[in-house]
């Protein structure tokens, strides 16, 4: 059997089990074959992202940044900043909320809605089972 049958009855495995596949192949003027294979199994419920500050943008930022996060299980979450003393400024999330993905925005103030000075914070996601922490640079 050539190695391309067998690729592709591998892929029509994968693909009867549930699983997305993509693959790429190649031909070169020696007759050998090269592959390229990228895929997913699909596993029912279960979430495809894990709990994690996903993304921070812009940062470093002036008027507001947009804080993306994930979450891979329902339960309690708590996002919140802190500056460089590692004092509260603000909080911007605090819920119980199901798996998913979720955006929060800053604003550069405090919970009492006064302007922070430029400089370094930290923004803080709490979950269940995670605590990750990301820098945060506000410039004036």
């Amino acid at each position: 059997m050539r190695i391309s049958q067998v690729f592709l009855s591998a892929l029509v495995l994968l693909l009867l089990a549930g699983a997305t596949a993509q693959a790429q192949i190649a031909h070169g003027y020696s007759n050998v074959f090269a592959i390229d294979t990228v895929m997913e199994v699909d596993r029912g419920d279960s979430p495809s992202w894990v709990t994690a500050l996903t993304s921070i943008s812009p940062n470093p930022f002036n008027a507001q940044t947009t804080i993306e996060f994930a979450l891979a299980e329902s339960g309690a979450v708590e996002l919140t900043v802190f500056d460089l003393r590692g004092r509260l400024v603000r909080i911007l999330d605090r819920e119980s909320r199901p798996s998913g993905q979720y955006r929060a925005m800053w604003n550069g103030c405090d919970d009492e809605g006064r302007a922070m000075p430029a400089g370094v914070y930290f923004c803080r996601l709490v979950s269940s089972h995670e605590v990750q922490t990301r820098i945060l640079n506000l410039v004036k």
